[in-house]
């Protein structure tokens, strides 16, 4: 049931990215209590026009002119990301991109809508959600699509944004989304959609993206508009793809100035929350953020990792020892003379230089890989929008996470990898040197490890690790729209962090002689 109180007011909304139109002036106003469905071909600016009403673009967008008013209940959307909604606008994004996160379970989904047991209880019960213990991956599409709508519910979004609901599902499964749908509606619903023909029945407004004029015009839910609608989208072409738009040098240089001052403070933030990292350690109990942190930590220190590690030091110590003294010149005169220093020397070289270094690579490009993958995923699934939507700091629940798997990743491996090379290069020098004692190779080989080497081992391993995390979480997260965006943010990552650790031996080595 609809009254005339306006919700939605659009005027004059125009966007445009160089001199390429991409909608132009629009105005509607959409009213309490409606159900619309936005139809138009495919290419022409539905989901762009989504985003805009979600924050995710907007005049704040690199590139992107739009001029005109979006108001919300008074407040100007515009020049606001998802966090000016306030909770009040939701969005269930389609099954294939649907903003669930994936690494947990249904009930784990539904516990960032709400901490209300009855709360959500009364929700899986109004969209039929059965086994909400299971993984959200086992779900179907329509349960992933009701999972959605339950969790944006839960948050109380009272305008809710459906992108294509109904996309992959079979006929039975869409009519069950349909119905979540119409059962689920509160305020205002606004569906995207090209199966505009399963929401006849529901729909009181159409807005049709018109492709002649590249205008949204607001009509009547009425058989006629639906007839109008599909005899203008059967004469729709796709739409060209237009050159790119040359930029002046001087407008190419204010983008690139911008893009340089926020990626810059953005960086500056994530170190700052990174400070933040003993007290993560202190969450794994909470109920949103301790999930992610015992998966994290599961996945970063796994047998796995530490085999590889240490697998690699042992050959390091392997190679070391054996050519230090096979090719120490006049080995049979020199070496009675600086045997305890060569020893001593393998420990100090070992312990305090070699490893943590060989260790903070290595896990650079193994961990710093997988996380970048893994949040480059989550990007492109829009389980990142998705927390923007529901008010969740990104750095809280992804980079302190991700900073904590790496960093005890790297004390535990570097702590092991000492170990193995100690006792491959013991066992390597008493092969080479019969008659000698453990307690000889023991002691000359400790002889310069003291406290403080621990204390710089810990240190630069540590901002190291930390260093590497900022580095996956900040290219991870940045919007993605496909599979090969998230294969050159592994790419970058690991270029990043690889520099990254051997910038920061490099300065420690500085510090520490």
């Amino acid at each position: 049931m609809t009254d005339a109180t306006p919700v939605l007011t659009v005027t004059d909304l125009a966007v445009r990215t160089g001199s390429d139109r991409l909608l132009d002036p629009s105005s509607f106003t959409l009213h309490e209590g409606e159900c619309v469905v936005l139809v138009g071909p495919s290419g022409y600016g539905k989901s762009l026009f989504a985003d805009l009403l979600l924050g995710f673009a907007g005049s704040h967008s690199l590139g992107l002119a739009v001029d005109g008013a979006l108001v919300l209940d008074g407040t100007s959307l515009l020049d606001a990301g998802p966090e000016a909604r306030d909770h009040r606008v939701g969005a269930v994004f389609q099954m294939q991109r649907s903003g669930l996160f994936d690494d947990l379970t249904i009930e784990q989904n539904l516990r960032f809508g709400s901490d209300d047991p009855g709360a959500r209880a009364a929700v899986v019960a109004e969209l039929n959600l059965e086994r909400i213990q299971r993984p959200v991956t086992e779900c179907s599409g329509g349960e992933g699509v009701r999972v959605a709508l339950a969790r944006t519910l839960l948050r109380g979004a009272g305008v809710i944004i459906y992108d294509e609901p109904t996309t992959g599902l079979d006929p039975y499964n869409a009519r069950g989304v349909v119905s979540a749908i119409a059962a689920s509606h509160r305020r205002l619903s606004l569906i995207i959609t090209h199966d505009y023909a399963a929401f006849t029945d529901l729909a009181d407004v159409v807005l049709f993206l018109d492709p002649t004029d590249r205008t949204i015009k607001r009509l009547d839910a009425t058989p006629t508009s639906f007839a109008q609608v599909e005899a203008a989208l059967a004469q729709v072409r796709p739409p060209e793809s237009a050159p790119t738009p040359s930029v002046p040098w001087l407008e190419r240089a204010k983008q690139g100035w911008a893009r340089l001052a926020l990626g810059t403070s953005a960086v500056l933030l994530d170190w700052v929350a990174l400070l933040a990292v003993p007290w993560a350690f202190l969450r794994l109990g909470h109920p949103l953020d301790g999930p992610r942190i015992r998966k994290t930590l599961r996945r970063d220190v796994s047998l796995g990792v530490l085999a590889f590690v240490g697998l690699s030091a042992m050959l390091v110590a392997v190679t070391g020892t054996y050519f230090l003294f096979e090719r120490l010149p006049k080995r049979l005169y020199t070496e009675p003379i600086v045997q305890d220093d060569l020893v001593a020397g393998l420990g100090l070289i070992y312990a305090r230089i070699g490893i943590p270094l060989l260790v903070s690579v290595l896990l650079a490009a193994k961990l710093g890989s997988a996380a970048a993958a893994h949040l480059g995923h989550m990007s492109l699934t829009r389980q990142v929008d998705a927390l923007d939507l529901l008010g969740v700091p990104q750095r809280r629940h992804l980079l302190l996470p991700t900073a904590c798997g790496q960093l005890v990743a790297a004390w535990v491996s570097t702590g092991v990898a000492v170990l193995l090379s100690y006792f491959t290069a013991l066992v390597v020098f008493l092969a080479m040197h019969p008659g000698y004692s453990v307690q000889y190779f023991h002691h000359s080989f400790g002889r310069e490890l003291d406290g403080e080497v621990v204390f710089w081992v810990l240190a630069k391993t540590a901002v190291s690790a930390v260093g590497v995390a900022a580095v996956a979480f900040r290219v991870g997260t940045q919007p993605k729209r496909s599979p090969a965006l998230v294969v050159k943010g592994i790419h970058r990552t690991l270029l990043r962090a690889l520099l990254l650790v051997l910038l920061v031996h490099a300065f420690f080595a500085f510090l520490e002689y």
